[in-house]
């Protein structure tokens, strides 16, 4: 049977990642942690879970990108169905890692990358097209020094 523990963590850096898109626009994301869960599986050694999300914006929409504003709410089928830029080159303005201090000493270090980014044609409220984002999560565990 295995242990679990909820830890308490200190946000030590949960710095915005910044990417250029070819299209115009500036992406901004940052992963936010909310959780971390300790597990002890063979008696003797701990693995960690991670939950968290993705913060998402975009800014800098260059105008022949904007189109008639909208109020609906699209499912993720809707939005992946309307895609009409799949894979958009972007450039890497930042990426930067996001550490955390577990209540046991635990250092906790996450890496947000992005791996692709698509338009769709649905537009939001402001008129601005709808991005799909899909990204990876870097981990890395430094447990505290053993006294």
């Amino acid at each position: 049977m295995s242990e679990v523990i909820e830890m308490d963590f200190d946000v030590l850096r949960e710095p915005w990642n910044m990417y250029q898109l070819e299209e115009g626009p500036i992406l901004k994301i940052k992963y936010v942690l909310t959780r971390v869960i300790k597990r002890r599986e063979d008696g003797e050694r701990f693995g960690y879970a991670f939950k968290g999300q993705n913060v998402v914006a975009f800014s800098h929409i260059p105008p022949e990108l904007k189109g008639e504003p909208s109020r609906a709410i699209y499912s993720p089928m809707e939005l992946q169905a309307s895609i009409v830029t799949e894979d958009i080159r972007y450039t890497t303005i930042a990426e930067e890692w996001n550490e955390y201090l577990a209540e046991d000493g635990t250092k906790i270090r996450v890496k947000l990358t992005v791996v692709k980014v698509s338009r769709t044609s649905k537009k939001d409220m402001e008129g601005e097209p709808i991005y799909l984002v899909q990204t990876s999560l870097l981990p890395q565990i430094q447990p505290p020094r053993k006294k």
